[in-house]
Formats: C-alpha cells, sequence, structure tokens
C-alpha cells in the first residue's frame, strides 16, 4: 500500500473545475486526478532527462510521431 500525505494547494478555479469533472466521469476522487496528473508529468520529465542522455532531446514533434508509428 502507498503512504499518502494529505495537503493543502491552491490551483485555479478552471483547473480545479476541470480536475471535478473529470473526476465525477470516470467515478473516481479529485485525488485520484490529480495523482494521476502528477504521475504523468513525472514520467514526462524522466522521458526528457532519458532523451537528454541518449543525446536526442532535439527531436521534433515530426520525429517522435514517426518513430510512434515504426514501433506499431
Amino acid at each position: 500500500m502507498r503512504v499518502t500525505e494529505k495537503v493543502s494547494v491552491s490551483l485555479a478555479a478552471e483547473d480545479v473545475e476541470w480536475a471535478r469533472q473529470r473526476a465525477e466521469r470516470d467515478e473516481t476522487s479529485l485525488s485520484a486526478v490529480l495523482t494521476e496528473a502528477l504521475r504523468r508529468q513525472r514520467q514526462s520529465e524522466a522521458r526528457q532527462r532519458l532523451l537528454a542522455e541518449l543525446g536526442t532531446d532535439d527531436l521534433t514533434p515530426a520525429d517522435i510521431d514517426a518513430a510512434r508509428a515504426e514501433r506499431r
């Protein structure tokens, strides 16, 4: 089981509304929506670090799309 910590954050009203609507749509909690958003951001940053280490941090969106298509 993951250890959780209760925190208080300030967010723009429109972001809170979006997150609440998403939680309702997905039949989940606001915390789950925010946790997923943070997880995706962490993954994105890790991907960018890996690309920089591999020397491919200058890929264009077209390069990425081509690689995704080739992978499929």
